[in-house]
Parts: C-alpha cells; structure tokens; sequence
C-alpha cells in the first residue's frame, strides 16, 4: 500500500515537471536573492544625472543669453551716448565755420588774367563780399565766369579764412570774320566767338566759312549780366576743319617771317587757298598746301624779288613741275 501512494506521488510530480512552462530568467525584473544588478541601478543614476545635467545646461544657456542681452543693450546706450556726443560737436564745430565772421569774405584774388580786367573778373563771379567763405558755390561761379568768351578755363579755391583765388585761362584772339560793314567777329583758334568789334585790328580776316554768321550774335556787349549762364558761340564743325589748315598756315608764315603781310586768308577750296598781302598790294595762290615749307619759301623769295609790283604770286603748283612752273610772279597790268 505504500509503495502504491510513493508511485503515484512520482507521478504527480512528472507530471506536473512536464506541465510547467518553459520560461526563462529575465534578469531585469527578476530579483534573485544572492545576485546583485548594478547594470540596472547604473542605468537610473545616468538618467537622473542627464536630467540634471540637461537642466543645469539649460538654467546656464538661460543665464549667459540674459547677460548677452544686457551687454547688448549696454553696448547700444554707449554708442547712442558717443552718436549724440559727436552730432553735438559736430553742430558746434559748423555753426563757429558758418557763424563766425572769421570767415566771411574780405578779398577775391583774381589771377593769370591778361586781358579781362580783374574787377570783370570780379563782377562775373558774382561773390559777395562779407558772406561766409563757406556758402560760396564755386560750380556756380565757375559757370558765370566761364559764359565770359575770353575765358577758357577756371580754378576756383577758398583761402583760408577770409580770401577766395580766382585764377583763369584766357582765351587769345587770332581771326577776323567780317560780318557786315565795318563790322567783325573776333575768334580764336578754337573757333570760339570772343566778340564783335567796329573798327578792323591787325589780325587777319578769314572768308570762304560755311557758318551761318546769325546765329553767333549772341553777345550783348552792353549787358554783362545777360550773358551770364549763356554758352559761348562757335563755328560750326566744318569750319573747324577749316581752321587747322589755318593754323598751319599761320604757323609756317611766321617761321618764314611772312605772316605779318597776310591781311586775308580764303579757305573756300581746301585745295585752293588765297592769301591777301594788301599791303604789298599781292594775292597769293597757295595751292592745296601740301608741303608748305616750300611753298612759303618761293613766296618769299618773290615778295623779295618783286618788291613794290603788285600782281599776283603762283605757288600752286606741283613741287615737281619745272623750275619755272613751280613758283612765279605775274604783274598787274
């Protein structure tokens, strides 16, 4: 009977060990008397301390960025206060240049001038003496000055405290032009209309211009104010051509110590210009102006030669002609 109770016991007991599931330990949640789990209190204390961490980085980030802003907001009142500082100063420091009558003007040097008279100059300028040196607009006086035909260029500088400098290039009259009887234009070498005249000078008159001479009487000699801002008058381009012929011209007679004699250049046919000699009672044939040294020196070999003739002096020739092509005289009958 008992071995009958022990079997079926053992049975129980198999039968139960086949009953019971298959598990296995999990350390993480299991608690195992005898083993300890370090990894698993680690694990806490690292997040606790990244939370902490974390939160001390944050509270720092929170304390450097209000400090930030107070430097920042420091740093904009001090360049605030040095901006006003500065404006202050700078008020100051204009009002005494503006202000003082230390520099108010007393005298205007007018220099380099030949033949406009220094108080013209004076005039034109239109600077008032006694106002400050400072509101002087010297573009505007440089235009009022400059619509003086004479007057080619200008420098306008103040001196300080109390003087202005005017210092001007003049223009030199070089040509007539006749505009009516007992009338005439004077020009430069420019072409530059310098002004009108009653009485004829020493300077040679030039004819043969395609210029529309009307429309150069702009100068009102009797009102210096209304030709203030007013642009000087030139020949038209053209002409201007015309004139460096001229020029060259010019500048071979006086080599040649003739220029003195011309008293009328006709530039109508570039290949054919004329030169007056009213006082050696000669008109001059001058050709196309090609090799002009030489031609001047048969012209003046004649006026030599024929002195007191009056006729006509023919150098208009080709260089290469015979001797007594090039160049000849031929006698008023």
């Amino acid at each position: 009977m008992k071995q009958t109770k022990k079997t079926k016991s053992k049975g129980k007991t198999k039968d139960n060990l086949k009953k019971a599931p298959n598990t296995k330990f999990n350390f993480d949640e299991e608690y195992i008397i005898g083993i300890s789990t370090p990894e698993k209190k680690t694990n806490k204390n690292n997040k606790t301390a990244k939370k902490s961490k974390t939160k001390k980085q944050k509270t720092k980030n929170k304390k450097t960025k209000e400090k930030n802003k107070k430097v920042q907001k420091s740093n904009i009142k001090k360049i605030l206060i040095r901006f006003f500082i500065l404006l202050i100063l700078f008020g100051a420091t204009a009002s005494f240049f503006f202000l003082s009558p230390m520099f108010n003007v007393q005298e205007i040097i007018v220099e380099n001038n030949t033949v406009i008279p220094a108080d013209t100059v004076r005039s034109l300028s239109s600077i008032q003496l006694y106002k400050n040196i400072f509101l002087i607009n010297k573009a505007d006086v440089r235009k009022k000055l400059l619509s003086e035909p004479y007057i080619e260029s200008v420098e306008i500088s103040r001196v300080l405290p109390d003087k202005i400098r005017i210092k001007v290039t003049e223009r030199t009259d070089k040509y007539l032009i006749e505009y009516a009887e007992g009338k005439y234009l004077v020009i430069d070498t420019q072409g530059y209309v310098l002004e009108m005249i009653n009485e004829k000078n020493d300077l040679p008159i030039l004819t043969g211009l395609q210029t529309d001479l009307s429309s150069l009487i702009q100068i009102d000699t009797n009102s210096e104010e209304s030709n203030k801002n007013k642009d000087v008058p030139r020949l038209w381009k053209e002409d201007l051509k015309k004139l460096e012929l001229v020029g060259s011209i010019v500048a071979t007679a006086k080599n040649y110590e003739v220029y003195d004699y011309i008293t009328r250049i006709n530039i109508t046919d570039d290949d054919d210009v004329i030169l007056e000699l009213e006082g050696e009672g000669k008109t001059v044939y001058l050709g196309d102006c090609s090799q002009l040294y030489a031609r001047f020196d048969y012209m003046k070999t004649i006026i030599e030669a024929e002195k007191g003739k009056r006729g006509k002096i023919f150098v208009n020739g080709t260089l290469q002609d015979a001797p007594g092509q090039r160049a000849y005289f031929r006698e008023d009958v």
